[in-house]
């Protein structure tokens, strides 16, 4: 099954709205912090990832309707400054009015060359 169709039918619920700034900082944030906490307590999870995170976080922001992206990137990282090698790097994140969103360091996440967003266009 293509990635845009399992991200619309298990990922994304319907009926998104705008939230006004003051309530969405207050659900943004207690959403993340929830996530958060619910990741590192967790030992079925217990590698915590980006994308866990990220798909998590698109799921329950999209059903508090909060209307976001998730977006994957990739970059390469040298292995260390005296070889020539280079490895391929992924990172999942998430956007917000082509923002980014709820990412622990933004900086690093704008290293990092977007290659797919879902969903493409926003509703």
């Amino acid at each position: 099954m293509p990635t845009p169709r399992i991200a619309k039918v298990g990922l994304t619920p319907r009926d998104l709205k705008v939230y006004q700034h003051l309530e969405l900082e207050k659900l943004r944030a207690k959403t993340a912090k929830f996530m958060d906490y619910i990741l590192s307590r967790n030992s079925l999870t217990s590698k915590n990832t980006c994308l866990k995170r990220t798909l998590i976080l698109y799921h329950f922001l999209r059903k508090i309707r909060i209307n976001v992206q998730v977006c994957f990137g990739a970059k390469y990282d040298k292995l260390s400054d005296s070889e020539a090698q280079k490895k391929l790097k992924g990172h999942a994140w998430l956007l917000y009015h082509g923002d980014i969103f709820l990412e622990r360091n933004t900086e690093v996440t704008k290293t990092y060359k977007q290659t797919y967003c879902f969903p493409d266009k926003m509703e």
